[in-house]
């Protein structure tokens, strides 16, 4: 599990630094002030040891690009730079409750380089390479270490020698990021039906779905099917469908709450002991089905070791989630978001449970504490 995040030269972050994390992290604050950045930062950290993201079939890096508008990787990789800045390295740093770090960075000038999925290299310290003086970096995808001062891979260290020993200090923190998840609304219902829901049934974790989808969204459906549809191109496809006792509706035709649902529900069910990212889960949701989508996913939380960061603009949803994670005996931690403008160093501050019920009742929303 992370116990603390910085961040520096990444998109609006110049620099932040976020201590105190636990099984359960919400991040709120006003709108342009890093709260996606710093998902973001975290699922491109996760790329250093799986460059690929399982649920859509593209590489991390290029999925960086591409949820926030046009392009990949290759064309537009210049705008997560802070203020397109490529002189400056992007700096993320990962420590575990463990006490172990991982330094990571990306270098732009590395990029026309190496032809590589991640972007992202490990700085070795000295305890795993002491042989050498020099500070070198790692790249798990490809096995090679770079030498910044040399501008060169051929650093006279053996980079076998160093993934073993990398393995040997950092295996469960490489186990825990390789397979964190990002939930947001750019996931397709065609990625989801061919890589999440096939695994779902492989693995026979339908009727947990369904039993969600029955209690908020659809109470007469009795199963999550696949069904066959033919069109006027004479092309027949498959397509996840709900039916009841007198009807059948295919995903595509579901409302977005709970096509949502079922995405986001599904995909935490896939995963163990890693990182879960999920933007603004309250979108397209009325609040019994933010209750219920939460409840469902806090639940696998528990079950499989996720450990969860939320960004929010819904106080409903951080009401429901303070008493989920209660009953669950989970722990959570609201974190205040804002940005000082005159020189974009991202300030994130923990506010505690009493803070916010407190604000609650003096009618003071804590979304707008900025104001203050």
């Amino acid at each position: 599990m992370l116990k603390s995040l910085y961040i520096r030269n990444f998109r609006g972050i110049k620099e932040a630094e976020i201590e105190e994390l636990t099984d359960v992290n919400i991040f709120i604050g006003r709108n342009g002030v890093g709260k996606s950045s710093i998902l973001e930062a975290i699922y491109l950290a996760s790329s250093w040891a799986e460059p690929m993201d399982p649920m859509r079939g593209v590489a991390k890096a290029d999925y960086i690009i591409s949820r926030r508008g046009r392009g990949d990787w290759d064309a537009y990789k210049e705008v997560i730079w802070y203020a397109k800045d490529v002189e400056k390295n992007i700096e993320i740093e990962l420590k575990f409750v463990s006490s172990k770090e991982l330094r990571l960075k990306i270098f732009y000038e590395m990029l026309s380089i190496f032809m590589l999925r991640s972007p992202t290299w490990l700085e070795i310290s000295e305890d795993i390479i002491p042989e050498t003086s020099r500070t070198l970096y790692y790249s798990f995808e490809k096995n090679i270490l770079w030498d910044p001062e040399i501008r060169n891979y051929n650093t006279g260290v053996s980079p076998e020698v160093v993934r073993e020993k990398i393995f040997e200090r950092f295996r469960e923190e490489i186990e825990f990021l390789r397979n964190t998840v990002f939930l947001d609304d750019k996931i397709s219902v065609e990625d989801f039906e061919k890589k999440i829901w096939m695994k779902i049934f492989s693995e026979k974790l339908e009727k947990t779905i369904t039993d969600l989808v029955k209690e908020e969204y659809e109470p007469n459906i009795k199963n999550i099917i696949f069904r066959s549809a033919k069109f006027e191109s004479n092309e027949t496809d498959l397509f996840i469908s709900l039916t009841s006792s007198d009807k059948t509706i295919e995903i595509d035709a579901l409302g977005d709450g709970v096509k949502k649902a079922i995405i986001y529900a599904s995909a935490a069910s896939l995963v163990d002991n890693t990182i879960v990212l999920i933007e603004d889960p309250e979108v397209h949701q009325h609040p019994n089905g933010i209750a219920a989508l939460m409840r469902f996913i806090l639940k696998r939380s528990r079950e499989r070791r996720l450990q969860l960061f939320i960004t929010t603009h819904s106080v409903e949803l951080i009401n429901i989630v303070k008493k989920i994670c209660e009953d669950l005996g989970l722990r959570l931690r609201i974190f205040f978001v804002e940005k000082d403008y005159s020189t974009d160093t991202v300030d994130v501050r923990v506010l505690e449970s009493i803070d916010v019920e407190v604000l609650q009742k003096i009618g003071i929303d804590p979304r707008l504490l900025y104001l203050l």
